[in-house]
């Protein structure tokens, strides 16, 4: 039982971190990781921080008044923090100005998941490579195993 623990916590202190052409693959592992750290940041950043959070037309964001209000902000903060801290530091200073989870996971997505014509045409490059796959003479079975494999995964991210 010790070691389960051990391994959990291990496992939840390696968050993943963005590699811009390997968008789609990202969101479904930090999401992931998002759900099995804290289940209620997930719902912060696919619906936004709690009324009390949300910031007034002045900028600012109201105080928390009570406990529970403090832990609903904390969760928030939790939630943009997970995120920010997953993205390279080569990209922070353009999402350095989103005020909340949901803000920076909408920017995120706009600015690395690309439009839809640009998945179409993702996903029709990689069909044209699964229709054309073939195994080189000087790679072994597994490799090209792993190669078919990668390939697959990125088709049904993409469908």
């Amino acid at each position: 039982m010790e070691n389960l623990a051990e391994s959990n916590s291990t496992m939840v202190s390696k968050f993943p971190m963005l590699k811009p052409n390997e968008f789609d693959m990202w969101k479904i592992r930090i999401r992931q990781y998002i759900l099995l750290t804290d289940y209620s940041m997930w719902d912060i950043i696919e619906n936004g921080p709690s009324e009390a959070g949300k910031i007034r037309p002045d900028g600012k964001r109201p105080p928390p008044k009570t406990d529970g209000e403090r832990k609903i902000r904390q969760t928030e903060m939790k939630a943009l923090s997970t995120l920010l801290l997953a993205i390279p530091n080569e990209y922070q200073h353009q999402f350095c100005n989103c005020t909340d989870a949901q803000i920076l996971w909408n920017a995120l997505e706009k600015r690395f998941a690309g439009t839809k014509s640009i998945k179409r045409n993702q996903r029709d490059v990689l069909k044209r490579q699964y229709e054309n796959f073939t195994s080189s003479k000087n790679e072994s079975m597994t490799q090209t195993f792993d190669r078919f494999n990668k390939l697959i995964g990125e088709l049904a991210t993409l469908e």
